[in-house]
C-alpha cells in the first residue's frame, strides 16, 4: 500500500512539475530592438511594448533550418521567441527575415587620382557614378563619370564630361546643374551617351549678399536644394521649384530643418522620406545629419547625427542608394590628406537610426 501511495505521489508531482514548466513557457512574435551578444541579453517589441530577455547558452536560434549564433542577430530583424515567463530566459529564436549584412565603410580605390575626388552623384539604380576631381596641377574641377556592372562590382572606365565645382544630374541623366563662377548654372544632353552642352546661367538663382552652391534635384526634377552661403551669417539650406521641366526656377527660399551645426550638401532620398546633409562642428568635424519627419511645407522637423557603432563616419556630400542600400560621401582616409570618395554599404537609415520615420 505503502509503495502505491508513493508512485501516486511521484506521478502527481511529474504532472505537476512538467505542467508549471509548459505554463511559463511563452511564445510571441516580435521585432529585435537591440541585441548585445556579449553581455547576452536582446530587447525585442511586440505589440508597441518593449520586452527584455536573457540568453542563456542554451538558447537555440534558428533561421530557415540553420543554426545561428547571437553574433547573427540584428536590429530590426522579426523573430518568434520563445521564452521562460518566470524567469525571462529565452529558449528558441526563429529568425523569420533574412540576416542583414552590417555597414561596412569601402574606400573607393579604383577611382583614386593624385589630388581628391569629391561629390558623389549617382544613377537611381546606383551603377552609374558621377564625381569631380581636383589634381594638384589643376585650377579648375572636373565631373567626371563611371559605370559598375552591380553593387558588389568596381566602376569602371571613367569618362571626363564637363568642368564644375559642385553639381547633380536628373533621374534620366539628361540634366545637370553645376555651381561655377559663384552662380548656378544649366545644361543638358540628347541621350546619355552624349556630350553635354555649355552651361547657361539660372537667372533666377539669386541669393541676396551671396550666393547659391551645392545643388541637389529631386527624383521629380522639379525640386532643386541647395547652400545658400551669405557672407557673416554662414551657411543655409534653401530650395527653389519649378511647375515642369522645361519651366522657370523660383526664386530660393529657406528650408525648415532642425539645424545641427552649420549644415551643408543637402541631399534628398528619392523617395523623399530623408534629407541628408554635412553638418559642420568644431570639435568633431564635418558629420553626416539625416533628417526626417517631412512636413506639409517641405521641411523636415527630425534631425539625428549619422553614428555607426566600431565605424567612424564623417565627410561631405552624403548621397543615399535605397536600390542598393549604400550611402556614398566624400572623407578623408585615417592617414588624413584630400578627400576620396568612400561608401557605407549595407545602409538602411531606419536601422541605422533607432525611431527614426
Amino acid at each position: 500500500m505503502f509503495r502505491f501511495y508513493l508512485s501516486v505521489f511521484a506521478v502527481l508531482i511529474m504532472f505537476f512539475t512538467t505542467t508549471s514548466i509548459q505554463a511559463a513557457e511563452k511564445t510571441i512574435d516580435g521585432k529585435i530592438k537591440s541585441v548585445d551578444a556579449t553581455k547576452r541579453t536582446i530587447s525585442v517589441i511586440n505589440k508597441d511594448k518593449t520586452l527584455d530577455f536573457e540568453l542563456s547558452k542554451n538558447t537555440k536560434i534558428m533561421a530557415k533550418d540553420k543554426s545561428l549564433n547571437p553574433n547573427s542577430l540584428q536590429a530590426g530583424q522579426s523573430v518568434k521567441l520563445k521564452y521562460h515567463d518566470g524567469l525571462g530566459i529565452v529558449l528558441e529564436i526563429d529568425v523569420l527575415s533574412p540576416v542583414e549584412k552590417k555597414p561596412e565603410l569601402v574606400l573607393l580605390n579604383e577611382l583614386d587620382v593624385q589630388g581628391e575626388e569629391s561629390n558623389p552623384w549617382l544613377s537611381p539604380d546606383g551603377l552609374i557614378l558621377f564625381y569631380t576631381t581636383k589634381e594638384p596641377s589643376q585650377q579648375t574641377c572636373w565631373v567626371w563619370t563611371a559605370k559598375r556592372k552591380d553593387a558588389e562590382s568596381l566602376f569602371e572606365n571613367p569618362k571626363r564630361l564637363i568642368p564644375a565645382m559642385d553639381f547633380t544630374v536628373s533621374d534620366d541623366g539628361l540634366e545637370m546643374i553645376l555651381f561655377l563662377n559663384k552662380g548656378l548654372y544649366q545644361t543638358t544632353r540628347d541621350t546619355v551617351e552624349d556630350n553635354f552642352k555649355r552651361p547657361s546661367r539660372i537667372t533666377s538663382a539669386v541669393f541676396i549678399n551671396g550666393f547659391l552652391a551645392g545643388p541637389c534635384l529631386s527624383s521629380d526634377g522639379l525640386t532643386l536644394y541647395c547652400d545658400g552661403m551669405q557672407k557673416g551669417v554662414g551657411p543655409q539650406i534653401q530650395f527653389m521649384t519649378r511647375k515642369t521641366k522645361s519651366s522657370n526656377w523660383s526664386k530660393p527660399q529657406p528650408l525648415k530643418l532642425t539645424p545641427i551645426g552649420k549644415m551643408k550638401y543637402p541631399y534628398v532620398s528619392r523617395d523623399g522620406k530623408y534629407l541628408f546633409c554635412t553638418g559642420k562642428d568644431i570639435s568633431q568635424g564635418s558629420n553626416i545629419i539625416i533628417h526626417s519627419g517631412k512636413d506639409d511645407d517641405g521641411g523636415f522637423h527630425s534631425a539625428s547625427v549619422l553614428n555607426i557603432e566600431g565605424i567612424t563616419v564623417r565627410g561631405i556630400f552624403p548621397r543615399y542608394v535605397e536600390a542598393t542600400k549604400e550611402l556614398f560621401f566624400a572623407g578623408e582616409s585615417e592617414n588624413g590628406g584630400e578627400l576620396k570618395l568612400m561608401v557605407l554599404k549595407n545602409f538602411d537609415p531606419e536601422i541605422v537610426i533607432p525611431g527614426m520615420k
